[in-house]
């Protein structure tokens, strides 16, 4: 979950990384995320705790007008125009593209299920190096035009950021060790699998790359994370992909975008063998199987029963259990060692 720690695209030792080297834009990032942390703290919680209400998953469009703030002004509603400023439109489509796909491949109404309307802010602070979900909507920043450009250029930034919500809503996985490496391992999951929809891509066709389309050609790298090849994407990339290398610091909430290049990389290998549908379908179900304190064992043993399970139904080929485990056990994981 991220109602005590918002859940941000670029993670904080690669922000802490080009602070160092003197960014300012990087500088007041970090900052301003404690100032979010302490703001929205309690969102999730009221949330989680609301009755029912009666909404259809409407998108709307604000304008933060380069101030610290959120739902400044209204530039684009469901229905409406299409605004003057394009990057509200692309933060627009980019929603609206994310909810279809899960309301088209799982029946998912809104991002809670229940309609919730889905709201972002644009221009979100100066020159912004970040985009964030907090609980109950997304803002975007605009870059700083040196190591990252405007946040909402990417479909995949915008799916992770919104798959969060997802991931709330039916697990609740906490934003702290293995169960927030999960949590962002989900993100990057339905990341990627909705870019390379949106690209009419097949898994041998993508990069597997996340962020590859905000980042600027001063940025030192080529992406934020790699799915395909965690550690590799960039000058502060320290993504293990094997349980060998796992992360120990306490930093980065012990290491919530860092240890999930464990298991990205277990999925980079179970859909280039399995195929994208039966792999978002088996990770989907999983998703909708785990609890707030799951970790990777959990995973593991969700994954081999939902396997097996929608592979008798005829739902996923068969010996899709085998591929889950040989994909784990590539990066560590196996039911001997859990």
């Amino acid at each position: 979950m991220c109602n005590t720690r918002p859940c941000y695209i670029i993670p904080p030792y690669v922000l802490e990384g080009l602070a160092r080297r003197g960014s300012l834009p990087c500088k007041r990032a970090l900052n301003d995320t404690r100032r979010i942390l302490e703001k929205r703290k309690t969102a999730l919680n009221g949330l989680l705790q609301r009755g029912p209400v009666s909404a259809n998953g409407d998108r709307t469009v604000y304008d933060s007008g380069h101030t610290y703030k959120q739902r400044v002004t209204l530039v684009r509603q469901e229905d409406g125009i299409p605004s003057q400023d394009q990057v509200a439109n692309q933060a627009f489509k980019g929603s609206g593209f994310v909810r279809d796909y899960y309301k088209a491949s799982f029946g998912l109404d809104s991002i809670d299920n229940k309609g919730m309307p889905v709201i972002s802010n644009i221009h979100y602070g100066v020159k912004y190096n970040n985009a964030f979900w907090d609980g109950d909507e997304m803002t975007y920043g605009d870059g700083d035009g040196v190591e990252f450009t405007n946040f909402t250029n990417a479909v995949d930034v915008v799916a992770h950021e919104l798959t969060h919500g997802v991931t709330q809503f039916i697990a609740n996985l906490e934003y702290y060790g293995q169960s927030g490496a999960l949590n962002e391992h989900f993100s990057d999951v339905f990341g990627t699998i909705i870019k390379q929809k949106y690209l009419g891509q097949t898994p041998g066709e993508a990069d597997w790359l996340i962020g590859d389309s905000i980042v600027t050609d001063r940025f030192p790298g080529k992406a934020i994370r790699s799915m395909k090849a965690p550690g590799t994407a960039n000058e502060f990339d320290i993504q293990p992909d094997h349980m060998d290398r796992y992360n120990t610091d306490a930093a980065d909430n012990q290491g919530v975008h860092i240890n999930s290049g464990i298991p990205n990389k277990a999925f980079y290998l179970a859909a280039t063998a399995l195929g994208m549908e039966d792999a978002s379908l088996i990770w989907f179900e999983v998703l909708g199987q785990l609890w707030r304190t799951a970790n990777f064992s959990d995973m593991l043993r969700e994954c081999l029963d939902v396997a097996k399970r929608l592979s008798g139904e005829g739902r996923v080929q068969a010996g899709a259990e085998s591929a889950i485990s040989d994909s784990f056990s590539t990066v560590g994981l196996t039911i001997e060692t859990v």
